[in-house]
């Protein structure tokens, strides 16, 4: 399985590991491996709800004409939660695309 692999492995694929601080909030292990496609599951379900969020929150400043102070502070939250976590994602996909480019023998 490509996609559950040892900080080692991660590492020798020349990535740091975790790389970002969020990662390892969804850290998802198998003893001393990670399974980095539940954690991507996982962080595609959160950023979905991230993402549900600013749209609801554009929507109703289009139908109130509300000023973004009104709801800023979580508004903020909610944009940088999304792009943290597609980043992340991003992230994770590069290492099991290298993972799964890596010659069998090497």
């Amino acid at each position: 399985m490509t996609h559950v692999l040892s900080a080692e492995q991660i590492q020798g694929l020349g990535f740091d590991w975790p790389g970002y601080a969020l990662i390892e909030e969804y850290l998802v292990s198998e003893g001393d491996r990670m399974d980095l496609a539940e954690m991507i599951r996982r962080m595609q379900s959160s950023r979905a709800f991230y993402q549900k969020q600013i749209d609801e929150a554009y929507a109703f400043k289009r139908q109130t004409g509300a000023d973004y102070s009104d709801f800023s502070e979580r508004f903020d939250d909610f944009v940088r939660m999304e792009r943290q976590l597609g980043q992340c994602i991003a992230y994770l996909g590069e290492i099991m695309a290298a993972m799964a480019n890596k010659a069998p023998d090497g």
